[in-house]
């Protein structure tokens, strides 16, 4: 009589699984991974387009918007540009006197986006003053050196500039005219940058007061004291020359005979 075999269970190494579940596993994780991937990347597209609204825009330009600038590449900074300054002047009253300065408030402002250089100086920041067509004066002309500013967006130089009224040239020569009496044109630009030029002022130089003319009087001319006023023509000397004045006294007679002191006459002596 055969008695039945029992199976017995591998052990080690013949527990472990064989190659083609391996691969079946990796191919499932795989799978799960690519979709969870799947899964994360359609999540993000759905909070962006939710997000995009609430932040003013939903990633294409809209009719009357602009796009923001786009930001440029950092570096060294670059010379301004007329896009970049923003010149003013202004006189400090609408009238000046002779023998007075004129005094002009300058600015200048940045208002680009990125970091920039300019020269701040007299020299290339010029103020010129302007007679109709005609230059008269300019802070140029007199000026030397170098200002170099790093500006950034939002920074501002004010500078005041006073102004002689005496001409100027080129090359500075001296005892230059001063200038009539009138009204000028101030304005302010950045020398070799096209374009960077301020808004013209305007001014007025007054002239001298007229001189104040004596007004005629019709008060009668005072006779000087002490001479005589002649009689009028046809008035007889024993009147007086001027009516309503007492006639002069005439001197007593002296009688005849009568010496000056007085007393009896002399006679001959009685008995001779």
């Amino acid at each position: 009589m055969s008695t039945p075999r029992t199976r017995s269970t591998p052990t080690g190494a013949d527990a472990r699984p064989s190659r083609g579940v391996l691969w079946g596993r990796r191919v499932v994780a795989l799978a799960l991974l690519a979709a969870l991937v799947v899964a994360l990347v359609l999540l993000g597209q759905v909070v962006v387009r939710a997000v995009q609204p609430m932040l003013g825009g939903d990633g294409a330009p809209q009719e009357g918007r602009t796009a923001p600038p786009t930001p440029e590449a950092a570096g060294p900074p670059q010379d301004c540009d007329a896009a970049s300054l923003e010149l003013s002047v202004a006189p400090a009253k609408p009238e000046f006197t002779e023998n007075e300065a004129v005094v002009l408030a300058v600015t200048m402002r940045h208002v680009g986006a990125r970091p920039c250089l300019v020269d701040g100086s007299d020299a290339v920041r010029q103020v010129l003053v302007r007679s109709g067509d005609e230059p008269v004066w300019s802070s140029a002309h007199c000026a030397s050196g170098e200002n170099l500013l790093l500006m950034s967006r939002g920074d501002e130089v004010s500078t005041t500039v006073r102004w002689d009224m005496h001409r100027s040239v080129e090359g500075c020569a001296p005892d230059q005219p001063v200038a009539a009496p009138g009204a000028y044109t101030v304005l302010v630009s950045v020398d070799g940058v096209e374009g960077a030029t301020s808004e013209p002022a305007t001014f007025t130089i007054l002239g001298p007061a007229p001189a104040e003319t004596e007004q005629p009087t019709d008060e009668p001319t005072e006779q000087p004291t002490g001479e005589p006023t002649e009689p009028p023509a046809g008035t007889p000397p024993d009147q007086p020359a001027t009516e309503g004045e007492a006639p002069a006294e005439q001197p007593a007679a002296t009688a005849v005979g009568t010496p000056p002191g007085g007393g009896t006459p002399a006679g001959p002596s009685p008995g001779r």
